[in-house]
């Protein structure tokens, strides 16, 4: 893919960008997953088992446990399909098949990025702030504190990027 066009603001200069490698289920993933099974075996199988009459309203409790894996197998795709671009002011998350702007954040905004660093060099960034409970963060980097940038090839080189960025020097 090359880098979209529309990604980037006028005066604004291209840092560095790339795409997730080797994705993996996150820890809310998992979480969301393992307790919409058991939503749905609580709501469903449970009754079922003991030959208790279903309601309407156990169905629905049920299936709503169940369809919480359809939330987890989209954000799968959402990760997958995404390009990060860290340029001199922002962080954007883009659609590599489109090109259109998903998310993005000004370095400003964002709390000092922290990495978690896997044996093969790649790695997920997270904007974390050392104050448990810091200000509210801009609305537009919402989505990137809450997922981070996920499978980020050389994930520590990209980590100093934008702390250097965030610096002002670039």
């Amino acid at each position: 893919m090359d880098v979209p066009a529309d990604g980037l603001l006028p005066g604004e200069r291209l840092l560095w960008w790339g795409q997730p490698q080797r994705l993996t289920p996150t820890l809310l993933d998992w979480g969301q997953f393992a307790i919409g099974l058991l939503w749905g075996i609580a709501a469903v199988v449970i009754p079922l088992a003991r030959h208790d009459p279903l309601s309407f309203f156990s169905w629905v409790v049920g299936v709503g446990g169940l369809a919480s894996w359809g939330a987890v197998a989209a954000r799968v795709r959402a990760r997958r399909s995404v390009a990060y671009l860290v340029t001199d002011r922002r962080i954007v998350l883009a659609d590599r098949f489109s090109g259109r702007t998903r998310a993005s954040a000004y370095l400003g905004t964002l709390p000092p990025p922290v990495v978690r660093i896997r044996q093969d060099g790649s790695g997920t960034i997270v904007f974390r702030s050392s104050a448990r409970f810091g200000p509210v963060p801009a609305r537009s980097s919402v989505s990137l504190l809450m997922t981070g940038l996920v499978a980020v090839p050389e994930a520590g080189r990209v980590r100093d990027l934008i702390a250097w960025a965030q610096t002002g020097q670039a």
